[in-house]
C-alpha cells in the first residue's frame, strides 16, 4: 500500500520535458507475446511510454494502461506544442504529476492580484490529462459536455505555495448569486450561469469534437486546432473577466477563524482523509507565520488545497479536484453564510 501511495504522490515541475517523454498506443500483441493471449476482447491496446534517464533515475519503460481499441491517447507533447505556439517557449507553467501518468498542467497568465496585504495570485488555465484512463481530459476541471455549454471558469495560481485553485464560484454571475445558491441550493430563475461566448466562435462546431474529452476517436490534428483557438481566446478574454471566485477569496480572507477544531471539522465532514485534514491545519498555521496573518478562512481553504495536491495520498487527480471543490463550498458556506 505504501508503494502504491508513493507512485501516486504528486511531484512538481516547471519543465515540459519532464512530462513530454515518448508515449504511444500499441496493439497488445506487440507487448504480450505467444503463447499468451489477451482474453478480454474490450482491451486490445496498451499505453506505453519511455521515461528518459535523469540525474537520479535510469531510463524506465512503462505500461500505463490497457485500453479498448477505440481509445485515443492525448500526448502531453500536444499540449506543450499548443502552449508554445500561442504563448511562446518562455511561457511559465507549473505542472503537478505522478509516476502513474496523471497530470495537472497550469499555464500561468501575467496578470496578478493580491488577496489581503501580501498574498499574490495569478489567473491561469489548467489542463488535466491522464495516460491511465482513470481521469478525464479537462479544461479548468470541466469535461467537454460542460465546455460546450459555455461554462468555462477561471483558475488561479498562488505564488506563496505554488498551488493552483479552480474558480469554483465562476458559474455564477455574482458573489450574491453564489451565496444565494449556498443558502438555498438553487439559482434565481432570471440568473444565467456565466459563460464565455467566445468559446463558440470557432469555425468548427464544438459539438463535433466533444468526444475529445472521452479519449475516443480523437483526430489529433483537429484537437490541436481546437486548443490553439481556445487558448488564444482564453488568454485574450480571461484577464478582462470579473470572477465571483476572486470575490469569495477576498471575503474569506476577512473571516477570522477563532475555533480551529471547528475549522477542521468542516473539512472532515466532506470526506477528506484524516491525515490530509491534519496536513491542511498544519499548512494553515505555517502560512499564518509566513504572512504574519491571523487564522482566516482563506488560509484554511489554501491549507486544504495544498494538502490535497502536495500531500501523501492515494487519491487520483480527479478525486483531488473533487475534494477541493467540496472543500471550497463547505468553507464558504461555514464562514460566509
Amino acid at each position: 500500500m505504501r508503494k502504491a501511495s508513493e507512485k501516486n504522490r504528486l511531484l512538481a515541475t516547471t519543465d515540459w520535458e519532464t512530462i513530454c517523454f515518448p508515449v504511444k498506443s500499441v496493439p497488445v500483441g506487440q507487448i504480450v507475446q505467444e503463447p499468451y493471449r489477451m482474453m478480454p476482447s474490450d482491451r486490445q491496446r496498451m499505453i506505453v511510454g519511455t521515461r528518459p534517464t535523469t540525474n537520479d533515475q535510469p531510463e524506465e519503460k512503462h505500461i500505463f494502461a490497457v485500453q479498448s481499441a477505440g481509445y485515443s491517447l492525448v500526448p502531453n507533447a500536444t499540449l506543450r506544442d499548443v502552449v508554445t505556439k500561442v504563448l511562446g517557449h518562455d511561457q511559465p507553467v507549473h505542472i503537478r504529476y505522478n509516476r502513474l501518468g496523471e497530470y495537472a498542467i497550469n499555464v500561468i497568465l501575467p496578470d496578478e492580484t493580491t488577496i489581503g496585504p501580501n498574498d499574490i495570485i495569478h489567473r491561469q488555465l489548467t489542463f488535466t490529462n491522464s495516460y491511465t484512463g482513470k481521469s478525464h481530459f479537462t479544461i479548468q476541471g470541466k469535461e467537454m459536455k460542460q465546455i460546450r455549454q459555455q461554462k468555462v471558469r477561471i483558475a488561479f495560481y498562488r505564488q506563496i505555495c505554488t498551488n493552483g485553485m479552480m474558480g469554483w464560484a465562476d458559474e455564477f454571475y455574482s458573489l450574491d448569486e453564489y451565496l444565494r445558491w449556498l443558502g438555498t441550493g438553487q439559482k434565481s430563475d432570471h440568473v444565467k450561469v456565466k459563460g464565455l461566448e467566445w468559446v463558440t466562435e470557432q469555425e468548427e462546431p464544438i459539438t463535433d469534437i466533444q468526444h475529445i474529452f472521452t479519449h475516443r476517436g480523437i483526430n489529433l490534428d483537429r484537437f490541436y486546432s481546437f486548443l490553439v483557438h481556445f487558448l488564444r481566446d482564453f488568454t485574450n478574454n480571461a484577464q478582462k473577466r470579473e470572477s465571483p471566485t476572486l470575490d469569495v477569496f477576498r471575503v474569506l480572507q476577512d473571516r477570522v477563524i477563532t475555533n480551529r477544531e471547528e475549522a477542521a471539522s468542516v473539512i472532515r465532514k466532506i470526506g477528506i482523509p484524516k491525515k490530509l485534514v491534519q496536513a491542511a491545519m498544519e499548512r494553515m498555521e505555517h502560512e499564518e507565520r509566513l504572512l504574519e496573518s491571523r487564522p482566516n478562512a482563506w488560509l484554511l481553504y489554501n491549507g486544504v488545497n495544498h494538502a490535497l495536491f502536495s500531500g501523501d495520498t492515494g487519491l487520483t487527480m480527479s478525486a483531488r479536484f473533487n475534494h477541493d471543490e467540496r472543500a471550497f463550498h463547505a468553507i464558504a458556506n461555514q464562514y460566509l453564510c
